[in-house]
This record gives structure tokens, C-alpha cells and sequence, in this order.
């Protein structure tokens, strides 16, 4: 009976510590919703958005937000990650916004297939670069990955061209999001 009282007190310990860790982090998430709105989301894509499902990010840590509409038998939208130094620090596999930049844009600089994918977006924070399906844009201690999901509507020539269009509409969503949040950014 001592053993029973004795097992069940200790996993209630350590459940009660769990969660009670666990809300901490979820509390100290940024929050990317509230960054770029279900308005903003609307007005990039010009249709109506589904409301932003939130989550925590993770590697870098921070808070996510997609944002989703349905179009001609497709989902698109696009998923935002926010990140700060304390949540990515928090975390423990990098110390700050800066050294995620800076280590992203290292790996992708030294891969001969993501270098080709790689273009740096001057006039974006303090820095910022396109990976081929993400901008990483950085303004001081806050990282921010814009990952666009859009419809595309045309006939090309061939997949390499749609690819190539695809990609390009993504960037261009990616760079207005970009510019509607980076004055929001402490």
C-alpha cells in the first residue's frame, strides 16, 4: 500500500513538472499571429484565409503561424516562424537570431546545390536571404522564415519553367510579407 501511495505521488511529481515546463515554454513563444495577421495573409494573397493555426517552432525555436486558403481543387498559404534570441537561446542549439543566421548562410554557401539557390535580399533588416523556398530575414534579436505556398496559374513550357515561375512567385510573396512585418519588429 506505502509502495502504490509512494509510485503515484512520484508520477504526480513528475507529471505536474512536465507540464507545468511546458506551459512555460508555450508562454514564452512568440507569437507569429500576431505578428502577420489572417488580414495581412488575406490581402497578400488576395483571397480569404483560413484563421492561423498556431504551433510551436522548433530548430529555431519560436512560434508558427500558417495560413491556408483553397483554390481550384489546391490548398496554398504560406507558414511564418518567429523567433527572438531568448527563445532561440532558451532552446540551447543556437545563442541567438544573429548565429542562425549566420550558420544558415554558412551551410548554404559551402552545398553546391543550395549555393545555386541562394540569393541575398539587401534592404530587408539587418540582413536577410532567400534559400529557394524560404526568406530568413533577421532585424536585431528577432528571426523571422516566410515560407509562401502560393497558386500558380499558367502554361509553361516545361517543369523546369514552372519551377522557375513558382519560385519566383514565392519570392515575391515572401519580400511583401517581409515588408508589411518588418516595421512591427522591435
Amino acid at each position: 500500500m506505502r509502495q502504490r501511495f509512494f509510485r503515484v505521488a512520484v508520477t504526480a511529481l513528475v507529471l505536474s513538472v512536465v507540464a507545468l515546463s511546458n506551459q512555460g515554454l508555450a508562454q514564452e513563444s512568440p507569437d507569429a499571429c500576431l505578428l502577420f495577421t489572417e488580414a495581412d495573409a488575406s490581402a497578400l494573397f488576395q483571397e480569404s484565409v483560413s484563421p492561423g493555426v498556431a504551433r510551436a517552432a522548433i530548430t529555431p525555436a519560436g512560434g508558427s503561424c500558417r495560413y491556408t486558403y483553397a483554390k481550384d481543387g489546391g490548398v496554398f498559404g504560406m507558414s511564418l516562424t518567429y523567433c527572438t534570441d531568448d527563445s532561440i537561446a532558451e532552446e540551447g542549439i543556437f545563442d541567438s537570431a544573429a548565429d542562425v543566421m549566420m550558420r544558415q548562410l554558412r551551410a548554404r554557401k559551402n552545398s553546391a546545390h543550395a549555393s545555386t539557390l541562394l540569393k541575398i535580399m539587401p534592404d530587408l533588416g539587418d540582413e536577410a536571404f532567400w534559400d529557394g523556398t524560404s526568406l530568413w530575414m533577421r532585424k536585431g534579436g528577432h528571426l523571422v522564415l516566410l515560407k509562401p505556398s502560393p497558386q500558380l496559374v499558367g502554361s509553361f513550357a516545361n517543369m523546369e519553367a514552372a519551377d522557375a515561375a513558382l519560385e519566383e512567385r514565392s519570392r515575391g510573396l515572401a519580400v511583401q510579407a517581409a515588408e508589411i512585418l518588418l516595421p512591427r519588429l522591435p
